[in-house]
């Protein structure tokens, strides 16, 4: 590989150019250390290009196993063997006699030594020598003990050596460079370049096996059959260049050796009991501990107290494909066996180790895909109802499994897996019932701006489920997410409520979650009384009906519930490797806590989210993120990246996407004091039916108050404000509620402004630091235009606080340095925010505690910030704090 195509190595590179650019002034040694297929051969040949592109001499060669004395040494030497006439005779003598071969007694180690180091010494005089040797560990005993010998004085001469041997091995003396694997991010981007074309889930098994070792990554995609291989897959294929830099030794171990690494393979516990249990099984004689030893001398695996641990996971898949697929199923046979005791993982074994129908097994093995789920995940479940309908005899049971299959890999974002299950399905003679969910999965998993808004039979979901009250809830919700993706009618919104009204199980999430999708305004009052408070969330163990929980949240406007819900559901998703529902649950809460406030944490989840969708190829979702990410740009302030992004997802031209886009162009306008043009920007995301207002009008409350005000246009705003009052009596959603108060404030008549502004700060804001902000700058802006400047410095200095603190645009005009009205009052600039907070609040009168009590500090902590305060403002004590800040070299003016 080229230095250039050696990914993560920067660090490894540059030691082994700064070690060949000692050259021709001295020169050096060094060993690579690391497992197999780490990438040390690759480190190597970028190291020889190097040094010829220098113009260096590069001499080189590679160790093979079981070869004579001093062999390895003369394959290394070969290139400059014709020069060994001018060493001294006793040295030219003592390296013929180690190269010959015979039943003459070889030369002492030293003098073939020192004869090898004077023959590369001569050759560097000419021009200096790069000596590079491969695979050490395979070179004979006398040969490595040579190496090592010139490696400790190859600084005495314009000659570098280099070797490269596995973790384990030592050349004494010669200073070392451990080789790690590949860190995530340049894994991912090897295993891109050669697996692109390859499904995601395949790319994503490839990745987690691999365990960052490059070699794996480039060479478990070339192994790949191009059809994939044959039904479900328990183990990558491998291919020669793998089998033997990971198990070159596998073929020479005893057969008993053999028969334990087969079950060890085939068994994902390693438990050493149950493997020399089950290898006996098979064997049909006793298989004892040491059996294993020859393996661990070959490094194939380790033990591990009781536990049998392959090297690396290559290691077990070359021990899979060595075998016959009739040795594999008797491993299986035997450990279900040994396994008796534990009916799952008996049952699992069995159905691999069966080669034809079998009905009574099918049956055991769908019953058993529940607790298999929650001790393996959830491609341990699809695999079970995949093999069990391949053991089933009847088409309507065979099909009835494949769906279930299919609703797992839903879960997992893998829609083409999906889709071929359900197809698979459908070739079967299904039940009515099965018709219908094979329809609902069809619908969830295509769901997206360009479909059906909601499909006709939604409407009445009664008669194809009837007996089955939880298949008619997955049709209601799947119905409820159209709904909420397109234009779908009040008439087919009103269809989807009716279907919900005729269900009575009220209480199940699904219910909830369709209720508050369709109907987010109407119903959200119902909605919001069934959704459990934040105190019991912790109480809820079931990840999917967290997630319905929390989107029926997030839906109606209650964004605080939402990001307790979800980040419930967050976790569990991830450790079950449900990739389609995790991305979307950080979606969500990345969206929620955007408004709350917690910017890194939103940040954090939009790039896992926004790395899973690009994985899954959710290309919805990736326009989805973006939108996301242009209005946290227009959030910051960055007016030019958010409008940037904002066109770039306008040029999907989605409807869905339009609310999204109005609400980040127009926080980017305001904060670029854009009034006029952000509330153009804004106004149209009320221009509805109050029952259609959305999350997005909600949380284009206070922004679009704000342009209102200072663009004029408030005669028209007061206007939009009175609807919002009316669907405020309808709906408790938070997220209308807490903003109201701010937006009647900044409308309100200078005469009852105050009053409100008092109104809208009573609130409990403790989740909701942007809103109290928001609200603290409004108040002191108001109360400086009133000329009350000592009243309205506290609330300017709190709000300042909070947006440097939250990374916000303070929608003043100038990125929270300046208003509408004038310059925000500045502290000295040498002071920080938490100091000015405190300096101000100091100035006020506070004590110490009254002020720690106010902003959850002890006393000590604000007394130490006084002490560090005083100098640097150049007085000495806390009553000299007023006139200090109104002076008007230290603060600015009012006017």
């Amino acid at each position: 590989m080229h230095e250039a195509e050696l990914l993560g190595r920067d660090g490894e590179l540059r030691i082994l150019r700064e070690l060949t650019g000692r050259l021709p002034g001295t020169g050096g040694a060094l060993a690579l250390q690391g497992r197999p297929g780490v990438g040390k051969s690759a480190l190597l040949r970028a190291a020889a290009d190097h040094a010829r592109s220098t113009g260096w001499q590069v001499i080189g060669a590679a160790g093979r196993a079981g070869g004579a004395p001093f062999s390895g040494l003369r394959e290394l030497l070969q290139p400059v063997l014709g020069s060994a006439g001018s060493l001294p005779a006793g040295q030219d003598r003592a390296l013929r006699s180690a190269f010959e071969t015979g039943s003459a007694p070889p030369p002492e180690t030293f003098r073939v030594a020192l004869a090898a180091l004077n023959l590369i010494a001569a050759r560097a005089a000419e021009r200096p020598v790069v000596l590079i040797a491969d695979d050490v560990q395979w070179f004979d005993r006398p040969s490595q003990e040579v190496l090592a010998f010139m490696a400790r004085r190859a600084d005495h001469d314009p000659v570098v050596i280099l070797a490269a041997l596995r973790s384990g091995w030592t050349l004494p003396g010669m200073p070392v460079l451990d080789v790690p694997v590949l860190d995530e991010a340049s894994a991912r981007r090897l295993l891109a370049r050669r697996a692109a074309a390859l499904p995601a889930a395949v790319r994503e098994r490839m990745l987690g096996e691999a365990l960052g070792n490059p070699l794996a990554l480039v060479e478990l995609p070339a192994a790949w059959p191009p059809a994939g291989p044959p039904g479900a897959w328990a183990h990558l294929p491998v291919n020669s260049a793998l089998t033997t830099a990971f198990a070159g030794g596998l073929g020479a171990l005893p057969d008993q050796a053999r028969d334990a690494l087969v079950i060890a393979a085939v068994t994902h516990t390693g438990e050493l009991s149950e493997v020399l249990a089950a290898a006996s099984v098979l064997t049909r004689r006793p298989v004892p501990v040491d059996a294993l030893d020859s393996a661990v001398a070959a490094r194939l695996i380790r033990l591990d107290g009781t536990k049998v641990h392959f090297l690396h996971p290559v290691v077990r898949f070359a021990v899979l494909d060595a075998e016959a697929p009739a040795r594999r199923r008797a491993a299986h046979a035997a450990l279900a066996q040994v396994l008796a005791d534990h009916p799952d993982r008996c049952t699992w074994h069995r159905a691999q180790s069966v080669n034809g129908p079998d009905d009574e097994l099918a049956d055991e093995l769908a019953d058993a895909h529940v607790p298999l789920l929650r001790s393996h995940g959830v491609v341990a479940a699809i695999w079970a109802l995949q093999r069990s309908a391949q053991l089933t005899t009847d088409s309507a049971t065979r099909g009835h499994r494949l769906l279930g299959a299919a609703e797992h890999a839903y879960g997992l974002g893998r829609t083409r897996l999906t889709h071929a299950l359900i197809d698979e399905a459908e070739r079967q003679q299904l039940g009515g019932t099965d018709r219908a969910k094979a329809g609902w999965l069809r619908d969830i998993s295509e769901a997206g701006p360009q479909a059906e808004p909601v499909p006709a039979r939604a409407l009445d979901i009664t008669e194809p489920t009837a007996g089955d009250p939880g298949l008619a809830l997955d049709l209601l919700l799947s119905a409820a997410l159209r709904a909420q993706g397109a234009d779908a009618g009040s008439a087919r919104r009103a269809g989807i409520v009716a279907a919900a009204d005729r269900l009575t199980a009220t209480g199940d999430p699904r219910h909830i979650a369709a209720l508050a999708l369709t109907e987010p305004v109407l119903r959200g009052r119902a909605v919001a009384g069934r959704l459990p408070s934040t105190a019991a969330v912790s109480a809820l163990p079931d990840a999917d009906g967290l997630r319905l929980l929390g989107m029926a949240a997030h839906a109606i406007g209650d964004p605080i519930r939402a990001v307790d819900l979800l980040g419930r559901a967050e976790p569990v998703f991830r450790d079950q490797g449900r990739l389609g529902l995790l991305s979307a649950v950080l979606l969500t809460q990345a969206a929620d806590l955007l408004l709350l406030g917690d910017w890194p944490r939103a940040a954090t989840l939009a790039d896992e989210a926004r790395r899973i969708v690009a994985e899954t190829r959710q290309p919805g979702s990736i326009a989805a993120l973006t939108g996301l990410d242009a209005v946290a740009a227009g959030l910051r302030g960055e007016k030019e990246r958010a409008l940037e992004l904002a066109d770039t997802v306008a040029a999907w031209e989605r409807a869905d996407l339009v609310p999204g886009l109005r609400l980040a162009r127009g926080h980017a306008r305001l904060g670029a004091g854009q009034y006029t043009e952000a509330y153009d920007e804004l106004r149209p995301l009320f221009d509805q039916p109050r029952e259609r207002l959305t999350w997005h009008s909600f949380t284009a409350l206070m922004p679009f108050a704000t342009a209102a005000d200072r663009s004029g246009a408030r005669r028209d705003a007061v206007d939009v404000l009175a609807e919002l009052e009316e669907v405020a009596r309808i709906t408790p959603a938070p997220l209308l509620h807490v903003q109201l108060p701010y937006a009647r404030a900044v409308l309100a008549p200078e005469s009852a402004a105050e009053e409100l502004y008092m109104a809208a700060l009573g609130q409990d804001l403790a989740r909701w630091p942007l809103v109290k902000a928001r609200t603290e700058q409004a108040y002191g802006l108001w109360l400086r235009r009133r000329r009350q400047s000592a009243e309205a410095r506290p609330m300017l200095l709190a709000a300042r606080t909070t947006f440097e603190l939250v990374g916000a645009c303070d929608w003043a005009g100038h990125s929270g340095t300046q208003g509408a009205d004038g310059p925000l009052p500045s502290v000295v600039d040498l002071l920080s925010p938490r100091e000015r907070l405190i300096a101000g609040l100091a100035a006020e009168g506070l004590s110490n505690r009254e002020m720690a009590e106010r902003l959850h500090l002890s006393p000590r902590t604000i007394a130490a910030h006084l002490y560090r305060v005083f100098p640097k403002l150049g007085i000495r004590s806390r009553g000299e704090l007023g006139s200090v800040l109104e002076r008007p070299e230290t603060a600015v003016t009012d006017g």
